[in-house]
């Protein structure tokens, strides 16, 4: 789970700022909030409100890209060696500086890490000490003039190896590397961290930029076919959705490629519906999009509720019905739905959400007149009680990061 995001010069944040996801043990909870090793709690929801164009896509991207950095640099780097890293438009040739606290299968750990597009400048991964509760540097990495350096304590891995495949690899990540190695340290590292999905990426909302719904109907549907063991858990929650489904199935169908003009089998989820005492089959493309969008979240929500880590989800109403969201919401919130304490952060435009979360939960972000954005928690906000219609006072603008468009 992750514990808190520290960022500076990062996409539309200029300025340094953390989103914490931890709240105090006094704290009055519910099942939404888990007990943390450190003595605090952490939720499991994070819901991220603001105006359009205010930054909240952008506050996703910072934990999209960490998961790409920490994971898969070193493998799927870019093909010009540099590294997709967006600074502050105002800031662009000074460094990014980001960290990421997380907490799993026993481990608390600190990721920092400052770079640029160009090189990573230094990265450090810290682990907390239980008995004194401050962190030690397990690995850290500085780039000289010429060479990387590489430093540990405590044997913490085979350094030689590590040096051997980072000297050329000034655009990547050392935890990335060493995943290559296939040593078990690092993979205790991701065990913490979890699994993560997300529909963001470097250009924002992936879907809307890689292409159609149906493409990403097509994509979901690949992955159930190589993971059948999660096909049943999602037709059941189509079928409780109350959209007349009655059977979900994936099938292998004829397509043509359109660059080639070759034919080949492509998985396709198909939906059964019952009139009367006649049944009648439909390939999901052909169903509505809140369905089709729905079938996409379970697809993302599932492997994470099943072996923990983090989803990530920009806009979260979209084609959806706002009753539904709550109840989507319950997933991430419902011990036996949620056994391994998967989180969930996500924007979100349908206002009334707000009263389905705790003020902890809740994420402003708006912008500056210098077009800067900036992140706080409503609970930071003082005055703010527990009981509060968060939902109306944010309407009456005693929130703030309210849109104020002026005259069209």
């Amino acid at each position: 789970m992750i514990r808190h995001l520290k960022f500076e010069n990062f996409c539309s944040f200029r300025d340094s700022g953390e989103l914490a996801l931890t709240t105090s043990a006094k704290t009055p909870t519910d099942d939404s909030f888990v007990n943390s090793i450190c003595g605090d709690k952490m939720t499991v929801l994070a819901g991220v409100f603001g105006p359009n164009a205010a930054g909240k896509t952008n506050l996703l991207k910072l934990s999209a890209f960490l998961n790409f950095f920490i994971r898969h640099s070193y493998q799927h780097g870019q093909a010009d060696g540099s590294i997709p890293v967006d600074p502050f438009a105002g800031n662009a040739g000074g460094p990014t500086r980001l960290e990421m606290e997380f907490e799993g299968a026993g481990r608390v750990y600190r990721y920092a890490v400052e770079l640029t597009r160009q090189v990573v400048m230094e990265e450090r991964l810290s682990l907390r000490n239980p008995a004194s509760k401050s962190f030690r540097t397990l690995l850290r990495r500085q780039a000289g003039a010429r060479t990387i350096t590489l430093t540990q304590e405590e044997g913490f891995t085979d350094l030689a190896a590590l040096k051997n495949l980072m000297k050329d690899r000034r655009d990547a990540s050392m935890l990335s590397a060493g995943l290559v190695t296939g040593r078990r340290e690092f993979k205790e590292v991701m065990a913490s961290l979890g699994r993560f999905e997300t529909n963001v990426d470097r250009m924002g909302k992936a879907e809307v930029v890689q292409g159609n719904r149906t493409s990403e109907v097509v994509s979901c549907a690949e992955y159930l076919r190589d993971n059948p063991h999660f096909l049943a858990d999602i037709e059941a929650r189509l079928k409780a959705a109350d959209l007349g489904i009655s059977a979900l199935r994936i099938k292998e169908v004829d397509a043509m490629m359109e660059k080639t003009g070759e034919t080949r089998k492509i998985p396709i989820p198909f939906v059964t519906h019952r009139t009367g005492n006649t049944e009648f089959e439909l390939p999901l493309t052909h169903e509505s999009a809140g369905t089709k969008r729905l079938f996409v979240l379970l697809r993302a929500f599932l492997p994470v509720l099943t072996e923990g880590g983090v989803a990530v989800i920009d806009e979260m109403e979209s084609d959806l019905h706002p009753h539904l969201i709550p109840i989507l919401l319950d997933l991430f919130v419902d011990r036996h739905t949620n056994p391994k304490r998967a989180q969930l952060l996500f924007t979100c435009h349908h206002m009334e959400i707000l009263n389905q979360l705790s003020k902890e939960q809740i994420v402003f972000v708006q912008k500056d007149h210098d077009n800067a954005s900036h992140v706080r928690r409503l609970c930071d906000l003082k005055s703010v009680r527990r009981e509060e219609n968060f939902f109306a006072n944010y309407n009456a603008g005693r929130y703030d990061a309210i849109p104020e468009p002026e005259r069209f």
